[in-house]
């Protein structure tokens, strides 16, 4: 084999710096020894010297600048992105009504801070329109709720966008009497903004206060697990907060708001709903202690209201009351029987108000003295007892029965008035 071919060969690589260790040590024997392969080797290294200093230099300034704008463009693209995300959150936290959150006004909070952040107006304002759309999906509300909501969101969004045009408009400003007042403004339609907020979904100072005191109600009024706190709404109509609580009544699970008023009375719903039960078992367990002693009637109604506060739990009404352990059971029959005591009776011989039927003066105080002696033989408890008809010339007659009433009383407690008057007559 030739040497000097594979010398020539190598001569490339090693110029280059490329060649092994060993091709390059092979390389500079061989040049050593061999004046023709010298000169080649001589004469392909000036050329390559030369032709690398030939070489224009890169522009670094250019290359400096395209790198800057490569990097800005991705700032760009990751400014959008946090600013969707947010827009996205906080339309499922105020649409959903995620809690406490939903009480901080981020939908004017949020688009107010993405606009200093981002220079672009119209993706913050297009996605509240999507995003709305998801978070009105999400809320507990029925479907009229979701374009309503987007609705609020696009405004809101607005008025912090406004908010922050007005802000960075006024740090550009040169003059302090200008920057100060652009400022001012924005703030000041920021704060409204803020406040019109508050006004319709509730604050974080009421929901806390709401929070705890009406779980410190339930716990200090209710046996434990009576009541399950389920949340904290706002009713914008009376500008208050209140705790909605689950329980179970006749089987079916129902929910009840419980709320506290400025002078420090309680809404609880719960209590009227067992106040409630509790009147109409009543009333139809009078109805049908009562049913013989009017026979013949068409139609009876009969209707409790409690003329003071009532004391019951779920353990009166009859859906417990009847199932109740003997220890329970006693307890609870003496509170039904002092409770009822509370209720004032309303009986309309008749279907309602509008449909009396028509009694003689002395068919109506014959029934009338039927039912007090129904009253005294049963030993029903009651407040008072108010029995109406109507008579042949169309007038309503009426008669007031107490616990101390006798037949001897009814023709003393007998009035009649002009429904369409509703003025006494003799």
């Amino acid at each position: 084999m030739n040497t000097c071919s594979i010398v020539k060969d190598l001569m490339p690589l090693h110029v280059e710096g490329l060649a092994s260790e060993e091709s390059a040590a092979l390389v500079e024997r061989h040049i050593a020894d061999c004046e023709e392969c010298r000169r080649y080797y001589e004469t392909m290294k000036q050329d390559y010297e030369s032709h690398e200093q030939s070489r224009p230099e890169p522009d670094k300034k250019r290359q400096i600048e395209e790198l800057i704008a490569q990097l800005g463009k991705y700032q760009r693209r990751i400014k959008l992105v946090s600013v969707l995300v947010a827009m996205l959150m906080t339309c499922i936290i105020s649409g959903a009504e995620v809690h406490f959150l939903s009480t901080i006004p981020f939908l004017i909070l949020t688009p107010f801070v993405c606009r200093l952040y981002y220079s672009r107006t119209l993706p913050i304002v297009a996605s509240t329109i999507p995003f709305g759309l998801l978070g009105g999906l999400l809320s507990e509300n029925n479907s009229s709720y979701i374009p309503f909501f987007t609705v609020i969101a696009l405004v809101n969004a607005a008025i912090g966008i406004g908010a922050a045009l007005l802000v960075k408009q006024g740090l550009r400003q040169a003059k302090t009497a200008a920057k100060t007042g652009l400022i001012a403004l924005g703030a000041a339609i920021l704060y409204f903004g803020c406040a019109s907020y508050f006004s319709f979904w509730g604050n974080p100072v009421g929901y806390t206060k709401a929070l705890l005191q009406t779980n410190e109600y339930v716990k200090r009024t209710y046996e434990q697990g009576t009541l399950d706190f389920k949340k904290v709404f706002f009713n914008f109509k009376d500008r208050r907060h209140y705790g909605k609580f689950e329980f179970v009544m006749n089987g079916v699970r129902q929910t009840a708001s419980i709320g506290f008023h400025r002078d420090g009375s309680v809404t609880d719903e719960y209590k009227f709903k067992l106040d409630n039960q509790f009147s109409e078992e009543r009333s139809d367990d009078l109805k049908t202690a009562i049913a013989a002693a009017v026979d013949p009637m068409p139609s009876l109604n009969v209707q409790a209201s409690p003329q003071a506060d009532l004391e019951i739990t779920q353990d009166e009404l009859n859906a417990n009351f009847y199932y109740l352990a003997p220890d329970k059971l006693d307890k609870a029959e003496k509170l039904r029987a002092s409770e009822s005591g509370k209720l004032r009776y309303k009986i309309l011989f008749g279907a309602s108000d509008a449909r009396y039927v028509k009694l003689t003066k002395e068919a109506f105080l014959a029934k009338s003295a039927a039912v007090l002696r129904t009253l005294q033989e049963r030993k029903l408890n009651y407040h008072s007892v108010e029995m109406k008809a109507m008579d042949p010339s169309g007038n309503i007659q009426t008669v007031e029965l107490t616990k101390l009433t006798t037949e001897q009383d009814l023709p003393g407690s007998y009035r009649t008035f002009d429904p369409e008057r509703q003025k006494d007559q003799p």
